[in-house]
């Protein structure tokens, strides 16, 4: 790589929304404690469905805009990106009015966005034509959170939304490390947002993969996934431009990958060519070897097949002994499968272990799956000393992300 691009890239705020936290400072605590966010779905009807339960988040705080006419119309997905950006720029001590301009970029993950709004807006005509407001339905369209942040903040930067399914914001992070590195950016905000809507709980109900009552990653007897939602916003930054900020940076991005299994809408590569693939090249990417690795925040989705690959592609990337030394934990256990927001929420996990130096658990996880016989940390977190490591990302359609983090400071024989 040319060395005049090379940069480094820091993580120097973040700020987060989970069923488990509704900041950072909560969310941790929530992480390391094993606390399960998963309960009874309040947002819309859930009778008639196999499963009534999701990882719902409490209280949504609204954070304050100048227009009310855009105020009025803000989806509960966007309420939660805004609160997560304005908690991460907060952390990272940036002053939108100063720190703004051409070379902040703002670059989110997309699901669902403001679904909920079309289907409050179809029960309103349903009820009452007299109280419809089809203004709600402008913050149906997965950008809609990125422009809110750049406008809110006055950011005129790179702007795009990332849709890749369940990797969309792991994957935003990758472009975001990406615009810094090449010089594009010095700051890019980056992360993602999800909520909870009854056309994706119908649709995850439809196909059989959730579980009735929660999660269960890489128990043998797990039932499927448990839907969550959130948000969560990273602050990257040029590591020379935070430095001389005097910001200690939470952790470093060292590199990612992505790619795509090409092999069916919702299953993935019986072989787990795309996993196994992914991990390799964000290794590569990284300039790390696999045994540099301490820590994996999995995919973990707790459906059979995704647990039983995922295991299979750590064993094929880090040998079968050297996968058994690592620590493996699916924080989905805990604030379910956010979707859109997954990526980010998970990577928010994955700092806060190095940065902390404690592996989150798996919980819920009590009869191992005799195909799954890696260290999963289930029950209760670990301490650990911790250098590097990764979090993967298994998206519909194929969409593998894998973003991989050093700790501050830290770096590798096989490091550039």
């Amino acid at each position: 790589m040319n060395e005049k691009i090379a940069r480094r890239v820091a993580v120097t705020g973040m700020g987060i929304v989970t069923a488990i936290g509704a900041n950072l400072e909560d969310f941790a605590e929530g992480l390391f404690a094993g606390r399960c966010g998963i309960g009874p779905v309040t947002l819309f009807d859930t009778e008639g469905f196999p499963c009534r339960s999701a990882a719902q988040v409490p209280r949504v705080s609204e954070t304050p805009l100048p227009d009310p006419r855009v105020a009025r119309r803000i989806s509960r997905c966007d309420h939660l990106g805004l609160e997560a950006a304005r908690q991460a720029l907060e952390d990272a001590g940036l002053e939108p009015v100063r720190d703004g301009g051409p070379k902040v970029g703002v670059v989110l993950g997309g699901g669902a966005g403001g679904m909920l709004s079309w289907e409050g807006y179809r029960r309103s005509l349903w009820r009452d034509r007299r109280f419809r407001r089809p203004s709600v339905l402008l913050a149906s369209a997965p950008c809609t959170l990125t422009d809110l942040v750049a406008g809110h903040y006055g950011f005129e930067g790179f702007r795009a939304t990332i849709t890749t399914a369940c990797s969309s914001s792991a994957t935003s992070l990758g472009y975001g490390f990406d615009l810094i590195r090449a010089g594009r950016q010095d700051v890019v905000i980056t992360g993602g947002s999800e909520a909870l809507s009854e056309l994706t709980f119908a649709g995850f109900n439809a196909l059989r993969l959730v579980d009735p009552e929660y999660c269960r990653p890489f128990d043998r007897n797990r039932k499927g996934l448990s839907l969550g939602e959130g948000a969560a916003v990273l602050v990257l930054e040029e590591m020379e431009r935070a430095e001389r900020r005097g910001r200690i940076p939470y952790a470093e991005i060292l590199g990612y990958a992505v790619n795509a299994d090409a092999h069916h809408m919702t299953s993935p590569d019986p072989e787990a060519s795309g996993m196994t693939g992914v991990m390799t090249l964000a290794l590569e990417n990284a300039g790390l070897a696999p045994a540099d690795i301490d820590y994996v925040n999995a995919h973990g989705t707790a459906t059979t097949i995704n647990d039983r690959l995922e295991t299979l592609a750590l064993k094929r990337v880090f040998g079968a002994e050297g996968a058994r030394k690592l620590a493996v934990s699916s924080t989905k256990s805990m604030v379910g499968h956010c979707l859109g927001a997954a990526g980010a929420v998970e990577a928010v996990a994955t700092v806060l272990a190095l940065y902390r130096g404690k592996v989150p658990p798996t919980i819920h996880l009590e009869k191992r799956d005799p195909d799954c016989d890696l260290d999963y940390v289930a029950g209760a977190a670990r301490e650990r000393d911790m250098r590097f490591a990764m979090s993967n990302s298994f998206a519909f359609g194929g969409n593998n992300t894998c973003v991989v983090f050093g700790r501050f400071g830290e770096e590798s024989e096989g490091a550039p």
